[in-house]
């Protein structure tokens, strides 16, 4: 059984102060079919980035779901914020200020089911600036963002309580200016960001992002920390303890560091866990019960085309744990994805049991390395290292979009996806099963998609 609950990343558009439908519309209704115990939610758009329809099914395998219908759905509108999922259980739309506005006017929301129908959670909160990476604790939400000013640079850490789902803590501070302190001192003269977090036990797991900074060259202030690094062929892994209550606003306290350096492991090189680049789409650190996989994705060291190390799997368990705080990488585990799928991974998705859904770059080899281009899917077992493509989707030639947001079913072993085609056809969801097989289900009457997320009523 999987301990973590990640964060399942799409576009939703989150009205300022709060949810707001429109005229033909009740807030607190549900669109689609029926009010049972497990619905899953549509986003569509307008095309204009400017908000989002939000609809419900209970069942995404058939028919056409038609956002020009105010029959109970729900319109949000926003600036391109970000739409999570903690545990099939919460929906979290997360609102961030664009540049020069204010916070009261992008207010983060989050919805769960409640009597079969879409119902806001808690109070709306602000975030104060954006987040780039986030994860659930316990019953945190956890976001961090990297953040430069002329003379230094730091991680800042923000984290909103899920129960109550009342107020947004948004000062944390971790420094990561000084390079004689861990973990900065272990990476070469090169600072760091956060590509995924997620809870083992008593602990928080961060994935390291190496970064060069850029110096003015008359005062020698830190201008920036660029997405340049020269590490990208080692993996870094940090764990802390949070605490929320800290005085001097250091919720996360560092305890230790994992460092694997591929030429220390020839024949078994990973990288970096980067998280998609610089997309908030995390991904790369996967709990399953006393067990950590890690998917590395194979990231670019600076003036690279492409990686010099494979997408690869790492896993920590047994002696690598000491008293419940992970230490070290197991030696006698290592799959090289890229060699098994002939691609390079762009994200990974929990669906149940042994199994994670590949999103793969499309073309094979290092020429498919390109952002942006990852339409190729796979399912692969951690215990077996068995891989199988998925077939049924349409080709990726005709493939104009996969939306963010996605719907896994780790009960029935499933993963939903909306899927726009440059051809006459809607935008459609398509499920894809542990066998491989993706069947194209609902059609969606819309000019842009924004995906498809599960809610289960608890």
């Amino acid at each position: 059984m999987r301990t973590d609950f990640k964060f399942f990343s799409l576009a939703l558009c989150v009205c300022a102060l709060g949810a707001c439908s429109d005229d033909d519309s009740d807030s607190t209704g549900t669109g689609g079919s029926g009010s049972s115990d497990k619905q899953y939610v549509v986003m569509s758009g307008s095309g204009e980035n400017n908000g989002a329809y939000l609809q419900t099914t209970d069942d995404p395998t058939t028919g056409t779901l038609d956002p020009a219908n105010p029959d109970g759905r729900i319109f949000f509108s926003g600036n391109n914020p970000d739409f999570v999922n903690y545990n099939n259980e919460i929906l979290i739309g997360m609102n961030y200020p664009s540049q020069g506005g204010s916070s009261s006017d992008y207010i983060t929301m989050a919805w769960k089911l409640v009597d079969g129908k879409l119902t806001q959670h808690g109070g709306g909160v602000a975030l104060d600036g954006d987040v780039k990476a986030r994860g659930i604790f316990k019953n945190y939400l956890i976001g961090m963002s990297d953040q430069a000013t002329d003379y230094d640079h730091y991680e800042r850490v923000k984290f909103i309580e899920l129960n109550s789902f009342g107020a947004a803590v948004v000062d944390g501070i971790i420094d990561c200016d000084d390079m004689s302190k861990e973990p900065q001192s272990q990476m070469e003269g090169e600072t760091w960001g956060v590509g995924d977090i997620a809870e083992f036990g008593d602990y928080v797991l961060l994935s390291y992002s190496t970064k060069h900074l850029v110096k003015d060259g008359a005062s020698g202030a830190k201008a920036k920390a660029t997405y340049s690094t020269d590490l990208a062929n080692n993996l870094y892994l940090g764990v802390y303890e949070f605490d929320p209550t800290d005085a001097d606003k250091e919720y996360l306290k560092y305890q230790n560091m994992i460092v694997r350096k591929s030429e220390d492991h020839v024949g078994e090189e990973a990288g970096q866990i980067k998280g998609n680049l610089r997309s908030r789409t995390e991904t790369g650190i996967e709990v399953l019960g006393d067990e950590i996989y890690l998917f590395c994705q194979g990231s670019k060291n600076s003036g690279k085309d492409y990686p010099d190390v494979p997408s690869a799997v790492l896993r920590i368990s047994g002696n690598s744990i000491q008293n419940g705080k992970p230490v070290a990488i197991d030696d006698d585990y290592y799959v090289n994805l890229t060699e098994v799928t002939g691609h390079y991974m762009w994200k990974c998705f929990y669906i149940g049991g042994n199994k994670f859904c590949l999103q793969l770059y499309t073309e094979k080899g290092t020429a498919g390395f390109v952002e942006g281009s990852h339409k190729a899917f796979g399912i692969f077992d951690v215990k077996t290292e068995q891989y199988t493509p998925v077939t049924g989707l349409p080709d990726a030639n005709l493939i104009y979009d996969i939306a963010l947001a996605y719907a896994a079913d780790t009960d029935n072993n499933t993963i939903t996806f909306e899927v726009e085609t440059t051809d006459s056809q809607l935008p459609a969801l398509y499920t894809i099963g542990k066998d491989g097989v993706a069947k194209r289900g609902m059609e969606v009457d819309t000019e842009s998609i924004k995906g498809v997320s599960l809610l289960k009523q608890k």
